[in-house]
């Protein structure tokens, strides 16, 4: 098969894509073109929702859900949303289930209050997120898995999970944590090195920042490219979405904003 190179991108994509920026600037837009222009190639693509506030089920008329949903018109596409709450659910069932078989009953609900709080809610998800990345349960089917994350702060924490987690694992050998007892942290520790392998790796996953002509949303982008290459993440790529042209020469107001959009990318940090 040819392979595709979908527009930004001067060699074959990366298997995991990550489209990040600012609020407002386009990341779900451009991550769910990327994935569909993908699929229409003849790849097998997994689009993955990290963001609650996900408009994924309009913009491409399905009914979001924690497991995969094919996309009506675009064979090969399916779509993803990590639930949080759902995500929680089944990380607690699969800890329960790592108890001893001895385990009393008050023992199994103290467990399960250890992981009631909103610590146990994040790692969950993430943890549904570095199974993706490790290669299991679904993720493993698709040639592509892409990305629309949410605004940059929440990615950031999330891309940074991997490698605090992962030390944590290390370095505790004892007691509990939101990850639940000690008995059931190494059920999580292959997976979550396996994530921190492939998010470091160049040849498995780009970050793709989004940003709009404009000087502060450029900062943000500019700030998150530091922030990821300290994380390992440093095969980026930067797409300037909605850049304005005017079409009639004679309007002084299009004229004008155009300019502006000229001179942000002309004047854009030196990381970008």
């Amino acid at each position: 098969m040819t392979p595709f190179n979908p527009p930004g991108f001067t060699t074959a994509p990366t298997r995991f894509l990550f489209f990040t920026g600012k609020g407002g600037v386009g990341k779900t837009s451009l991550s769910t073109a990327t994935a569909i222009a993908l699929a229409d190639a003849g790849q097998r693509v997994l689009l993955v929702s990290t963001d609650a506030a996900s408009n994924l089920d309009d913009m491409l008329g399905i009914t979001l859900s924690n497991q995969p949903v094919d996309v009506p018109g675009v064979p090969g596409l399916s779509v993803i949303n990590i639930d949080p709450d759902a995500a929680a659910e089944a990380y607690r069932l699969r800890v329960l289930a790592q108890l001893d078989s001895n385990a009393t009953e008050t023992e199994r609900h103290t467990v399960r209050e250890q992981l009631s709080g909103a610590c146990t809610t994040e790692i969950a998800a993430f943890d549904e997120f570095a199974a993706l990345l490790a290669g299991e349960g679904d993720g493993a089917r698709y040639d592509h898995v892409v990305f629309d994350t949410a605004p940059t702060g929440h990615t950031l924490r999330l891309l940074s999970l991997p490698k605090a987690w992962s030390g944590f694992l290390a370095d505790n050998d004892r007691g509990a944590s939101c990850l639940g007892p000690h008995s059931g942290l190494k059920m999580q520790e292959a997976r979550f090195n396996a994530a921190l392998q492939a998010l470091s790796d160049p040849a498995l996953t780009t970050v793709v920042l989004v940003t709009r002509p404009d000087p502060r949303p450029m900062q943000e982008a500019a700030r998150t490219a530091e922030e990821l290459r300290s994380l390992g993440l440093a095969n980026q790529r930067l797409a300037i979405n909605g850049v304005f042209h005017a079409s009639d020469p004679n309007d002084p107001i299009a004229q004008a904003i155009e300019a502006l959009g000229r001179e942000a990318m002309a004047t854009m940090p030196d990381t970008l």
